[in-house]
């Protein structure tokens, strides 16, 4: 899967999985961190909750253009990353002080803006005209790395929130100021790999006026530019409510899954939510496929060993569980990632396949289907509500009736098939179609499509706790398929944006 592309993809992929892991180690535990310490209820919290994401998806836009005009994309990742070290370091200081709070998240967001759209850019310029064929591979690769770094997070913040906690008696609140320490590290490593690796992608780190004179220049005409920003505009606007949608991970579906799903569990749920066990397991499937497709005496024989190896621990994790196991809601946030790097090569697979067949979708009816798999997502969540007293008439309490877990689990397994269709895609539809003296501004514009979706997140919070749950989780589904019915409508105007 990797032997063709360049190695700097390699240096691009650890450096954003080390920027993920301090990212997402910090939100899984920020709703629940928020709550304790300052004791908001989900209105409140879902207001920061959105205002932050919007923040934080926001200033790619204004990172993009300091990348672009000013610093370029090397310098202006290598400065967000150290900003960001310091906003986290600043949420690990124990306060009451909301100010100090917002001051630290403003920080990040800053920094992150400085990061994000850019590391896409460098990526996206390391594919050539010979190579353009593997765009969509690459940035499914990339985007592989942002959820391992997700997926060990909510497991870090768990570990060492429980270890400041529990063993050595800090508050809660405290607790998780420890867990914020971490995502300062990751941020570290991030840096650290980045600048070690520079000589690997430094070919792919240029602006456009770099290339002016050069065979590689990208010369369009004023009417082209136009119809590729108008393609791209279309898009943001209409994978705004994909973000509104995917993004109730850490706001709504966290509350459920506090509130409404079942804190005990039984040694063979349990396997999924503790990470040695859910690491073997995940080594016997990966045993299981080699064995099966792989033809070399040497690969049947590591799939042996893996299959052997994993089913072990596996067996001896199991016997170690209790009859009943105890969850915290933080726990979920890491389905998602592990689905996100288990469905990526089959989904690579699948379209290579399709590929071959000539009948591959294009970029665009990808993010279409992606749409309509989300309301899917969604549509399992209103089932799992049905039934379920109200937030507001429980006044945010824990509800009497509990559900199992595996409503959210496969919400989330769901919305991970979704955000493969959608995501990667979308960022090498912005690396294709994106005019060259732009790339810095409109990745950061696919980021501002996404702030403007985190922000609705939030503010539809309110709708969370003012109407039946199973009301809540269907708007969200009708607004998805009304998404989809967009992209549709528009598909044509999209693939020809594409080919020219």
């Amino acid at each position: 899967m990797l032997k063709e592309h360049p190695k700097g993809l390699y240096v691009l992929f650890f450096s954003n999985m080390g920027e993920r892991f301090g990212y997402y180690t910090m939100l899984s535990i920020f709703v629940l961190y928020l709550q304790e310490n300052f004791g908001w209820d989900s209105e409140m919290t879902g207001r920061v909750y959105g205002a932050f994401l919007f923040a934080i998806y926001f200033m790619p836009l204004l990172g993009g253009w300091l990348a672009d005009r000013v610093l370029g994309y090397g310098k202006t990742i290598a400065l967000g990353t150290v900003v960001m070290v310091a906003g986290y370091g600043l949420l690990a200081l124990p306060t009451k002080s909301a100010l100090m709070v917002y001051l630290a998240l403003a920080v990040i967001s800053i920094g992150n803006g400085m990061f994000k759209g850019n590391l896409a850019v460098v990526v996206g310029n390391l594919y050539s005209k010979e190579k353009g064929s593997l765009r969509d591979a690459a940035f499914n690769i990339y985007y592989m790395g942002i959820n391992i770094g997700a997926f060990f997070a909510p497991h870090a913040a768990r570990g060492v929130k429980d270890y400041f906690h529990d063993t050595l008696g800090f508050t809660l609140a405290q607790g998780y100021n420890a867990a914020f320490a971490v995502s300062a590290v990751g941020m570290v490593i991030s840096l650290l790999i980045f600048l070690a690796g520079r000589k690997l992608y430094k070919h792919a780190d240029f602006r456009s006026e770099d290339k002016k004179g050069t065979k590689e220049e990208v010369v369009l005409t004023k009417s082209e530019e136009r119809e590729r920003i108008i393609a791209l505009i279309i898009v943001f606007a209409i994978v705004i409510f994909f973000w509104m949608a995917f993004h109730q991970n850490g706001f709504t579906l966290t509350l459920f899954a506090k509130n409404y799903t079942v804190s005990e569990v039984s040694r063979f749920t349990y396997m999924f939510f503790d990470l040695p066990a859910l690491l073997a397991l995940a080594g016997v499937v990966a045993g299981l496929v080699l064995l099966l497709s792989g033809r070399q005496l040497y690969v049947r024989l590591f799939a042996i060993a893996l299959l052997s190896a994993g089913g072990g621990l596996a067996y001896h994790k199991w016997s170690l569980f209790s009859e009943t196991n105890k969850i915290t809601p933080e726990l979920f946030q890491a389905f998602n990632p592990i689905f996100i790097v288990f469905l990526t090569p089959a989904v690579i697979a699948f379209f290579a396949k399709l590929n071959r067949a000539g009948k591959e979708p294009s970029s665009p009816a990808k993010i279409g289907i992606g749409m309509f798999i989300t309301a899917i997502g969604f549509g399992i969540m209103a089932l799992a509500s049905a039934g379920l007293q109200s937030p507001s008439a429980l006044a945010d309490g824990r509800s009497p009736v509990l559900v199992t877990p595996y409503w959210l689990i496969g919400t989330y397994f769901v919305m991970t098939i979704a955000e493969l269709f959608l995501s990667p895609m979308g960022l090498s539809f912005v690396s294709k179609v994106a005019p060259p003296r732009f790339s810095g501004l409109m990745q950061g514009g696919w980021l501002g499509a996404t702030a403007v979706g985190n922000l609705l997140a939030g503010l539809i919070g309110r709708f969370y706790k003012q109407w039946e749950l199973w009301q809540f989780f269907l708007f969200v589904a009708c607004a998805a398929i009304v998404s989809c019915v967009a992209v549709i409508a528009v598909l044509k105007k999209l693939k020809s944006a594409t080919r020219s």
